[in-house]
């Protein structure tokens, strides 16, 4: 998994982009329990809506505007 998450929230036409993975409920472990972790980031820590969101989890910080 990536150091980022880039989230499309698709219900308010935004986009979020989170790297301050130290306060995942269990750490950033570099493996499949990663995936639970970032959910419960994602809805408990910035209150997004898994149903209302796409994500990603990423390395490389730059966005493409172009």
């Amino acid at each position: 998994m990536g150091k980022y998450i880039t989230v499309i929230d698709h219900k308010i036409g935004r986009i979020f982009q989170y790297e301050n993975l130290e306060l995942f409920k269990d750490g950033w472990n570099g493996d499949e329990n990663d995936i639970e972790n970032i959910k419960w980031y994602l809805t408990t820590v910035k209150d997004h809506n898994l149903r209302d969101i796409s994500w990603i989890a990423h390395d490389n910080i730059e966005v493409i505007t172009n």
